[in-house]
């Protein structure tokens, strides 16, 4: 499967975790409501959280397809929007859950917000699979072990509600406080997603001044070859430990679509060997535009004698 083909693919793929996460979402936030179970709007929130993560990856891929370079700061802007939005919930979900559990509680949540709960896991654990196996056809690795805290956070409030319920039923009031307990450790799981989000924005921030040096070598390199009269655009994004690079280059307007297109390869072959971290190399072919004479870097002589 071509490079383009795969980045549409798993670009699909993502957006469908992140519809479904967003369902899943306002299905336990609904449900925390109408049951008053804290645990399962901490849950709600997690759930969040996991969606929050999926759109960032999918605003990823969708930017390092075919978004311009200026983009990259608007799909920064959303992260650190989002961040804040999870670090304001889980702050807001620990405390409601303290003043609970200093309150006291007066009933059991019911077995709806059970249900719920274990509901959304089965549905998340789908999501799961569904996405695994959708990255390993298209034979795309994860570069760490996939982290699961949206399970031990839904097992959490799971036992917390189960064990409100339990008391309810054996007539132990005092287990109600389990419901708001198992909220206020969840809301933890909330706080750390939102502030790993944070970090990962601002870590990629940091890397700015790297990734224009980068980006510099490349550009060089790129003017360099013969036929490529400018370079508009140069774009890196991480793949794995590689790069992939997204580049325009004008060319002579009278030359053939077939030269054109041997000049973009010609560019594509040098990049990928003369840089050992360049996986994979995208041309896009435009005509240079501003009037005559049409000049190369190398074919001064060549391209007059083509415009005559």
């Amino acid at each position: 499967m071509k490079l383009a083909n795969r980045a549409v693919t798993a670009e699909r793929g993502t957006l469908v975790s992140v519809f479904g996460l967003l369902g899943l979402t306002l299905f336990k936030g609904a449900a925390g409501w109408l049951t008053g179970s804290k645990a399962l709007i901490a849950d709600a929130a997690q759930s969040a959280a996991d969606c929050a993560g999926s759109y960032t990856t999918y605003l990823g891929w969708r930017g390092g397809r075919k978004k311009p370079i200026h983009s990259q700061h608007a799909e920064s802007v959303a992260s650190i929007v989002l961040s804040a939005i999870l670090l304001v919930a889980g702050l807001e979900i620990g405390i409601s859950s303290v003043k609970a559990v200093a309150e006291g509680p007066d009933k059991a949540p019911g077995w709806g917000a059970v249900a719920a709960i274990a509901a959304g896991m089965a549905v998340r654990e789908g999501l799961v699979r569904y996405k695994r196996k959708s990255d390993a056809a298209l034979g795309i690795r994860p570069d760490r072990p996939e982290n699961r805290s949206d399970i031990f956070a839904s097992m959490t409030a799971l036992v917390g509600t189960s064990a409100a319920m339990a008391g309810d039923m054996l007539e132990m009031p005092v287990l109600y406080v389990l419901d708001p307990a198992a909220g206020l450790v969840v809301s933890a799981f909330v706080l750390r997603m939102g502030f790993r989000l944070t970090t990962g924005v601002l870590k990629a921030n940091g890397q700015t001044a790297h990734n224009d040096v980068d980006v510099q070598m490349l550009l060089d390199a790129v003017q360099q070859i013969d036929g490529v009269v400018s370079v508009d655009e140069v774009r890196t994004r991480e793949q794995g430990h590689y790069l992939v690079v997204d580049a325009v280059i004008r060319v002579n307007p009278r030359i053939s679509v077939a030269e054109g297109h041997d000049i973009a390869q010609r560019v594509r072959r040098h990049l990928t060997k003369r840089f050992l971290h360049v996986a994979e190399a995208s041309i896009h072919v435009q005509p240079y535009d501003p009037g005559y004479p049409y000049k190369s870097n190398h074919q001064d002589e060549e391209w007059t004698s083509l415009l005559q």
